[in-house]
């Protein structure tokens, strides 16, 4: 369903990523390690179909997700590092936005019977109504990804998604991950720890540093 073929990616006229490739199949997590400015993120970036690519191709279901990005972007969650919240507004109204974005298919009653049960499941019905700029950290990224699980896409890319999380907040998101792999879902992170998840069909993918010492 995803498959990257021979991928090279640059940045301020290096080359950081060459040459990467596989291929996830439906119930499927990859998990994309490295050092600090090896690449991750700019890679999990390319996948999503935020930068476009200096070699290769990226194709989901068989179309280059570059060539089709607003179709592709129906398919697929993306949560980076800032999490791509609105502090001004509530938890509530920064899920409901991106519903009203076309995120959350489905009849109004069913998105908001989901809705409560991934806050509830999420530690976070209590704070609904809570500005996102007064949460901590963990709180905020605990909101980003229960976004992701709201959206019911098939293809999650995460970054660092277990960064300030507790250990209750990740068990959260091992059960989450789990759910979607079982349903045919296919995950993608970065990640310098293993995924809090159970599900065995994992494969890894180690990138290494392309930059010369000393850049940026």
């Amino acid at each position: 369903m995803l498959c990257v073929d021979h991928l090279g990616l640059g940045r301020r006229g290096r080359e950081i990523v060459d040459g990467v490739g596989f291929n996830i199949e439906a119930g499927w997590a990859l998990q994309i390690h490295g050092s600090n400015g090896c690449g991750k993120t700019t890679l999990l970036r390319a996948l999503a179909g935020m930068l476009p690519p200096a070699a290769g191709s990226v194709r989901w279901r068989g179309m280059n997700v570059h060539a089709q990005p607003e179709r592709f972007r129906r398919e697929r969650a993306y949560v980076g590092h800032s999490n791509g919240l609105s502090d001004d507004l509530s938890v509530l109204e920064n899920l409901r936005f991106a519903a009203l974005l076309g995120v959350n298919p489905g009849s109004s009653r069913d998105a908001r019977m989901h809705e409560r049960d991934v806050l509830e499941t999420a530690g976070l019905w209590t704070l609904r109504h809570a500005r996102v700029g007064s949460l901590s950290q963990g709180q905020r990224r605990r909101v980003a990804l229960a976004r992701v699980m709201l959206e019911r896409k098939p293809l999650w890319l995460l970054d660092e998604p277990a960064e300030a999380l507790d250990d209750a907040a990740q068990a959260w998101l091992a059960d989450a991950l789990d759910e979607h792999l079982q349903d045919g879902g296919i995950v993608v992170a970065t990640t310098h720890l293993r995924l809090p998840t159970a599900v065995a069909r994992t494969q890894h993918l180690q990138l290494q540093l392309q930059l010369e010492r000393g850049g940026s």
